[in-house]
């Protein structure tokens, strides 16, 4: 039997060795954690490129969408803050806002461009790009929420919106959101057949739309920060180009 000293000195080594050990596990897990830091990091900039490609290829084939595409991406995470707080870093839902007019891909540009009302058959045509943007996302899983801005951001709250005549709390939250946003870029903005409307006014319409055409919260919501819309419709105008702006942190 060892002497009391000698178990001593055998346990000191024991935990010495343990601690060797565990300091051995503790670097390797380190060193694991900064592998896989660097594999999201390169795959959230894949991610990036991907939404970007795409917004670009919008853009390519109506080149007054892509500052539309930035303001009401601005607009929405805005108003979502206000009305969602936990969704306001939701990396899917801020795709959707970015490319909630992916499916324009596949409009004329013929109809897209003209400067005047569309005929029935146009309308038909302009009215398939929720859907034909749902077809173009369906294999890019990583988009998340964005699938449902882009499918819904047109329908309404009365259900005589498109493509599916959703009615009130059917819609996704992140739809609803962001069709109050759109709406006031596409009233504030010059179009093909018509001048932007003095901001009072888009307002006014944003309220006058509550239960019809909006989500009565979300026009309480966005009423209640219009000043900030104010500041930010100022500062987008004013920007003009920039570079495309969708991780969770661009605000």
């Amino acid at each position: 039997m060892l002497a009391p000293t000698q178990q001593l000195e055998a346990a000191e080594q024991q935990l010495m060795v343990f601690a060797r050990e565990i300091n051995q596990l503790h670097q390797a897990e380190r060193a694991r954690a900064v592998q896989l830091a660097d594999a999201l990091a390169r795959l959230r900039d894949t991610r990036l490129d991907t939404v970007r490609t795409l917004a670009l290829v919008v853009e390519t084939k109506d080149p007054s969408t892509r500052a539309h595409l930035e303001r009401t991406h601005d607009y929405a995470v805005a108003l979502t803050g206000v009305v969602e707080p936990e969704l306001a870093g939701n990396e899917g839902l801020r795709y959707g806002f970015l490319l909630h007019d992916v499916g324009k891909i596949g409009v004329p540009g013929a109809i897209l461009s003209k400067p005047g009302p569309l005929d029935p058959d146009e309308w038909e045509a302009m009215r398939a790009h929720p859907l034909l943007g749902v077809q173009i996302v369906s294999c890019l899983r990583f988009l998340g929420d964005a699938v449902d801005v882009i499918r819904s951001h047109h329908e309404r709250w009365d259900g005589r919106g498109y493509p599916s005549g959703l009615r009130a709390g059917a819609i996704p939250v992140g739809a609803r959101i962001f069709s109050v946003c759109d709406a006031f870029d596409a009233m504030t903005s010059d179009r093909p057949y018509r001048r932007a409307l003095p901001l009072e006014h888009a307002i006014e319409e944003v309220r006058t739309g509550a239960g019809s055409q909006f989500d009565p919260a979300m026009v309480e919501a966005f009423l209640s920060i219009a000043p900030r819309m104010v500041e930010l419709h100022a500062s987008l105008h004013a920007a003009g180009r920039r570079p495309l702006a969708v991780s969770p942190s661009a605000d």
